[in-house]
């Protein structure tokens, strides 16, 4: 390995990089189709009384494995629930006599291959019983678990956080939509409350058709909407939000708005659908993809049009969402915000611009109690997540004058490590992102030294695979190296030890695996949630390789 041989693949990953730029300035790259969002999309066309398009009925045909399975996401892991789902479409689909024969023929040898399984997951089951497979009461839970979890909410505020964030709910029985007006539905995690109204509602519709439920639920449904039509511009969220209006409707009810609103939402989706005929999950994550191009770019006027969209993007309460949205309902969360913050600054403003103090303001009131910051805002559903907490310390070193706050991250960090040493994250793939950036922040911070680090550095070594690279799935199982793991995890090694034999093991990987274009191969390690899975960002596979080349060439 050599400079020369470096700078090159540095320029080539750059120019490549440049491709995702919009013409307003920021950086997004289409993120991967998923099984649930296309499923549930498919749902509303039905509902709407529409044929599907032959793209979408083909990609679930070509997303079946050959034991008869679909994933939740690309990474081809067999899910029961994401089967489940796409058997239930597949078989709407067969009811309708208007497609093609060979459609036809398509989706009856895809159901055939499909094995019969006891349907396990309530969302899943409530689509069955709304198109009539399985009765309503199917979804509800046996009187005994309806009693323990009016006990466990009445208990709540006596159980310890840590115990609590163990504690799950059956997951095979819908919630009891009294839920909606409790203390547990104020603490849950904003995207839950988005799924739950819209699942309530669609409940209550087919079931009990209590005047009252049916519009509070209606009206937080309407008042919760995104200024583009969507619903916390998130496919699976707005899919359900679209069908509960609709069949609000269909059951007779009027509001104001109604039909417009579903027209509006209708809209929205269709902007999910992918180049293979499927739906991505979310419209983009465009505020992460511009924040990382412009650390990974030298100050240069793609670089100002970038930072210029970046201002112009930026919430009134000082912080940043994950997609561009000026005004749009979208709230701000930490991880976007530090890393907006960060790159404003790396792009020449000063500590004392309005937008870079405002966005610092944000952060500080957001951080947790325990240290640590979490997705948006601390006691409401949240946890505290190393990833995010390593980016706003990285921020906050760059600001400078945040010791107080710099020091009680470190604190979280560090008792965060676990046993074997590695840190788990939220919401990239998951064990070797999370203990990748401790590391770095731990070291960025003067803490080199640290027992934490040489527990987390033994651990990275000893996941590496044969081939130089890391690679593992969105349950932390090691898998085949990918591009964006051995880059994140080889740049923290180096940043420990710039003779590790390990880290250069990993920046030979890279070289290796990057295409004539420049590019590199994108992989499945993003993380949403657990009923959707993860997700390619191809602004991954070329920002995180460059990040550790470009250190990797300073050492040379």
């Amino acid at each position: 390995m050599n400079y020369k041989s470096l700078q090159e693949a540095i320029s080539k990953g750059i120019s490549y990089l440049l491709k995702f730029q919009q013409e307003d300035g920021h950086f997004e790259g289409e993120l991967s189709a998923n099984t649930f969002p296309t499923c549930a999309y498919t749902i509303v066309q039905m509902a709407l009384g529409r044929n599907l398009d032959e793209d979408i009925i083909n990609w679930f045909i070509a997303n079946q494995n050959r034991n008869g399975y679909w994933s939740l996401d690309p990474s081809g892991k067999p899910d029961k629930e994401a089967t489940s789902f796409a058997k239930l479409i597949l078989k709407e689909i067969e009811k309708n006599h208007e497609y093609s024969i060979d459609i036809m023929d398509k989706v009856r040898a895809s159901i055939s291959k499909i094995h019969d399984e006891p349907l396990d997951l309530w969302i899943v089951k409530l689509m069955y019983a709304r198109c009539g497979y399985i009765p309503w009461d199917d979804l509800m839970p046996p009187a005994y678990i309806s009693i323990g979890m009016r006990i466990m909410e009445r208990l709540k505020p006596f159980i310890p956080r840590w115990v609590l964030s163990r504690l799950k709910p059956p997951n095979n029985f819908a919630p009891p939509v009294r839920l909606f007006y409790s203390k547990v539905f104020q603490d849950l995690f904003i995207a839950e409350k988005h799924t739950l109204v819209a699942l309530f509602l669609i409940i209550e519709i087919h079931t009990n058709r209590r005047e009252k439920i049916i519009n509070d639920l209606a009206n937080w449904l309407l008042a919760n909407r995104c200024s583009d039509g969507s619903w916390f511009r998130v496919g699976l969220i707005t899919a359900i939000s679209v069908l509960a209006l609709i069949d609000l409707k269909n059951a007779g009810y009027v509001i104001h708005g109604l039909d417009s609103t579903i027209e509006e939402g209708d809209r929205w989706l269709q902007k999910l659908r992918t180049h293979d005929g499927g739906c991505r999950e979310a419209i983009n994550l465009n505020v992460w993809d511009t924040t990382l191009s412009v650390l990974n770019l030298d100050n240069t006027s793609k670089v100002e049009k970038a930072t210029r969209w970046l201002l112009d993007n930026q919430n009134q309460d000082g912080g940043w969402a994950f997609s561009g949205l000026p005004g749009g309902k979208l709230p701000s969360d930490a991880d976007d915000t530090a890393l907006a913050a960060l790159a404003l600054l790396k792009s020449g403003l000063s500590s004392e611009h309005e937008a870079v103090k405002k966005s610092f303001q944000w952060l500080k009131s957001h951080q947790s109690s325990d240290g640590g910051w979490g997705t948006y805002r601390p006691g409401s559903g949240d946890v505290s997540c190393i990833s995010i907490t390593s980016h706003a310390i990285e921020a906050c070193l760059a600001m400078g004058g945040m010791e107080n706050e710099i020091n009680k991250a470190l604190a979280w960090i560090k008792k965060s490590i676990f046993v074997s040493g590695y840190w788990r994250d939220l919401w990239l793939a998951r064990n070797t992102y999370s203990t990748a950036l401790a590391i770095v922040s731990l070291i960025k911070s003067g803490n080199n030294d640290c027992e934490e680090i040489k527990r987390g550095v033994k651990w990275l070594e000893a996941t590496q695979n044969p081939d130089g690279g890391w690679g593992e799935d969105m349950d932390g199982n090691i898998i085949s190296s990918t591009i964006e793991q051995t880059a994140w995890s080889s740049y923290a090694l180096l940043l420990d030890n710039s003779k590790s034999p390990s880290a250069w093991r990993g920046i030979e990987y890279i070289l290796k695996h990057q295409n004539s274009d420049g590019s590199w191969p994108a992989s499945c390690v993003g993380i949403y949630w657990e009923v959707i899975g993860g997700y390619i960002d191809p602004v991954y596979s070329s920002v995180f390789p460059l990040t550790a080349l470009k250190y990797a060439i300073t050492l040379l």
